[in-house]
């Protein structure tokens, strides 16, 4: 257990990293290795179970891995930034209803510590920073 939260804290760490330094890259990590994380735990209970709710959570985590798989871009430019605009709110929505039913399941499940809704609600709440962003203009945009 003490292995899971420990797991768990870089990856919340890592996004606030990526959150305070702007870093898109850093950001999806803590996302990315979150979800992988997720996916093996409930792959291998639903394993050992065979309830069909661990193969349902881990394809839902799956889709965040795939949101999220880390690549460094080139800063934005002036045409990219037409694309980021309506791609990465509807990217972060989605990170955010994920962790936001996290947080909801632990509250039914005996097997997740109940503290484990506390990560799940920050990274629900983080994706709102990089939506804000851009949505904003607080991304630096460069002409080509």
């Amino acid at each position: 257990m003490i292995f899971k939260s420990v797991v768990a804290g870089l990856c919340i760490l890592a996004v606030i990293y990526g959150i305070v330094v702007k870093s898109r890259y850093y950001f999806n990590i803590g996302y990315f290795v979150f979800g992988i994380f997720i996916v093996f735990d409930q792959l291998t209970i639903f394993a050992s179970s065979n309830d069909i709710i661990h193969l349902a959570l881990a394809a839902l985590w799956s889709t965040q891995v795939v949101l999220t798989i880390p690549n460094k871009l080139p800063p934005l430019t002036r045409d990219g930034s037409v694309i980021a605009k309506t791609a990465v709110p509807k990217i972060m929505v989605c990170l955010s209803i994920i962790n936001f039913f996290g947080a909801y399941y632990v509250t039914l499940v005996d097997y997740i510590p109940y503290e484990a809704m506390y990560g799940h609600i920050l990274l629900g709440i983080f994706p709102l920073a990089p939506a804000y962003f851009i949505l904003f203009d607080k991304i630096e945009i460069v002409d080509k």
